[in-house]
């Protein structure tokens, strides 16, 4: 089984959503997936188990923020979905 997280943020505009993922593509290992629709910016995790699905989700949390902030990113509410496939 395989555990399917997503976290979705909606960012003021489109060029901002594409900073932030374009910040962020340096590191992205192969199991997460990153795409722009507009404004909204999606990562979905796949991990093996919820557990690992859940902490990878959290960590990548933290880098989004941290790039949130240096890009001068006002405050973003995360929507997350958890769908298990």
């Amino acid at each position: 089984m395989t555990v399917t997280v997503e976290l979705r943020r909606r960012y003021p505009s489109d060029e901002l959503a594409d900073r932030i993922a374009r910040a962020l593509a340096a590191d992205r290992p192969a199991f997460l997936g990153t795409s722009t629709e507009g404004p909204e910016l999606r990562f979905t995790v796949r991990a093996p188990s919820a557990e690992s699905a859940r902490a990878t989700l959290e960590d990548l949390l933290a880098c989004v923020q941290v790039a949130e902030r240096t890009l001068g990113v006002p405050a973003v509410p995360e929507r997350v979905g958890p769908t298990e496939r």
